[in-house]
């Protein structure tokens, strides 16, 4: 596979994780230092910060999500992949739904291992959608 296949596996790695509620598969696809910048949110760093912000959220929902991509490119060893997101969040015990879409800007980094991880996450919402 070559490296534009192996960042949409890695983005899709996240994605399964999300919607399986498994946190540690969305953590390995990220790089140690992976800076999240969500729309209405404080930035964070590092993978502790991941967990600390996702795994609430996978406790008390299930989640439903897809990326369409727009563009990828690859420019040594980073990857930059821009697109359109939708995630659909489903309260376990009530079962009121929310979620949101929008565009989302990545940035993965080829480690020495060849694996592709995540680097940066920048999102913000279509103004339907907006918090």
């Amino acid at each position: 596979m070559n490296d534009i296949g192996n960042v949409k596996v890695a983005l899709n790695e996240w994605l399964e994780g999300l919607d399986n509620g498994d946190l540690e598969r969305m953590v390995m696809t990220c790089d140690p230092e992976v800076v999240v910048c969500n729309e209405h949110q404080p930035t964070t760093v590092g993978v502790q910060a991941v967990r600390d912000k996702y795994g609430p959220r996978i406790e008390v929902n299930n989640f439903n999500s897809g990326f369409d991509v727009e563009h990828i490119k690859i420019y040594g060893d980073l990857a930059v992949l821009v697109g359109h997101f939708s995630v659909e969040a489903t309260d376990k015990k009530t079962g009121q739904k929310g979620g949101g879409e929008g565009r989302l800007a990545l940035v993965y980094r080829r480690h020495t291992d060849g694996a592709w991880k995540l680097l940066l996450d920048i999102d913000n919402n279509d103004e339907r959608t907006a918090a």
